[in-house]
């Protein structure tokens, strides 16, 4: 997986998202997907902690548009893909869209909740 910020524009956008292994999944009451992933710590700390503590993790809840996304995120759709999904479901622009689901990955991808393939 690279990162996407090592990528042009043009090769984010043919570049397929592809979700961590490290990550547990729940619906919220209200339907929203809830992820739970490792907390990314500072290499210096994380050589303190021994191989039997697990890592700690965050919990981050998707708002409806970001649960939306997050259902099509299946191995196979690319970031231009999802943007498609994106214009036709929610009626919007290409480019609001485009930006919508760039920032959408780029936060997950920070948060080492998914790369790019």
């Amino acid at each position: 997986m690279q990162s996407p910020t090592t990528l042009s524009k043009d090769a984010a956008l043919h570049a397929v998202p592809i979700l961590s292994s490290d990550i547990h999944l729940q619906t919220s009451t209200r339907g929203f997907i809830r992820i739970s992933y490792p907390i990314q710590l500072k290499p210096w700390l994380a050589r303190l902690l021994t191989k039997n503590i697990p890592l700690p993790m965050r919990t981050l809840e998707l708002d409806s548009m970001g649960s939306f996304v997050w259902n099509h995120i299946d191995g196979r759709n690319s970031v231009q893909n999802l943007v498609e999904i994106v214009t036709n479901h929610y009626k919007c622009h290409p480019s609001e869209a485009e930006h919508a689901v760039a920032i959408f990955i780029r936060q997950l991808g920070r948060r080492g909740i998914l790369g790019l393939h």
